[in-house]
């Protein structure tokens, strides 16, 4: 495979504060140099700036400012047909312009969604007016479509191409948001320790996108294995079940693009987190590897 690393060290649209140093931390921890022992070519990274003469006061024009150079980088790595594009991002409103760039490719895109949290709420239900908690929503056409558009979804992710796995701290807007939509949805309570609720979901769902991307928000796990989550759920997954989960996800669908969100290096002095950010790549790498090797 052809690994193309793409850093976005932005918090939400704040560089070197919070989740921003995320990226980084991982390239310098060596990230890379594990992928290419495990025998992938990997591209030189790529890093997405804004530039300080296009920075607004307005947050939501940034970060659709970031997603659109995000989603150009992310359709040029997927232009090669063996290419896959590796996104490390501050957080998660970073995942409109991934997926974008499956669309701005030419391949309408579907969502594998890893997270504690929905991200589904909107201006108009959200109860903290936090912009991390709408992204999933904005792919998905509800809110915002100026930030969508930008990031090279002219159309909307459908929701019978969407899935929701692992989530454990969902707000009652969410939970009323996906009784109304035909999202696929596997809780952490749910997920099992051998990847067969996951492979059975998605296998359902394969054909409903040309290709799929994956975003994985660390914090759906615990601090036992990444510590230091700015947003900590009360009842993470099981670590194992969410690796094996992974693995199965990147096995059961065309999976063109991932991202590993939210590492909150300041939170993770010892770097104690590393392994098992490593082993997650790992799980959805070899689903991948499995998969292609079928088809």
């Amino acid at each position: 495979m052809q690994i193309s690393p793409i850093l976005v060290p932005y918090d939400h649209d704040i560089a070197r504060w919070g989740t921003a140093t995320g990226p980084r931390t991982l390239v310098d921890a060596g990230l890379l140099e594990h992928v290419r022992t495990a025998g992938h070519a990997v591209a030189a990274p790529v890093e997405i700036a804004l530039p300080r003469s296009e920075r607004t006061r307005d947050s939501v024009t940034n970060l659709a400012r970031i997603g659109e150079r995000l989603s150009a980088a992310v359709a040029e790595a997927v232009s090669d047909p063996d290419g896959f594009a590796l996104v490390l991002a501050g957080n998660c409103p970073h995942a409109v312009g991934a997926a974008g760039g499956l669309a701005r490719a030419g391949l309408a895109p579907g969502i594998v969604w890893y997270d504690a949290h929905g991200d589904l709420n909107t201006f108009a239900t959200t109860e903290t007016g936090f912009i991390g908690g709408l992204p999933f929503a904005v792919a998905l056409g509800w809110d915002l479509d100026d930030w969508r558009l930008a990031c090279g979804l002219a159309s909307p992710v459908r929701p019978e191409a969407a899935a929701l796995i692992g989530a454990n701290d969902l707000d009652a807007a969410e939970e009323e948001a996906l009784k109304r939509h035909p999202i696929a949805r596997l809780d952490a309570v749910a997920l099992g320790v051998d990847g067969a609720a996951t492979r059975s979901l998605l296998e359902a769902r394969a054909q409903e996108a040309a290709a799929w991307y994956l975003h994985l928000d660390l914090d759906v796990v615990g601090p036992e294995h990444v510590p230091g989550a700015t947003t900590p759920s009360p009842a993470p997954a099981d670590g194992a079940a969410v690796l094996a989960s992974l693995r199965a996800a990147a096995a059961s669908v065309e999976l063109r693009a991932c991202t590993l969100a939210t590492y909150h290096a300041a939170g993770d002095p010892e770097r104690r987190g590393l392994p098992y950010i490593f082993a997650a790549l790992d799980a959805i790498l070899a689903g991948v590897q499995a998969r292609r090797s079928r088809v």
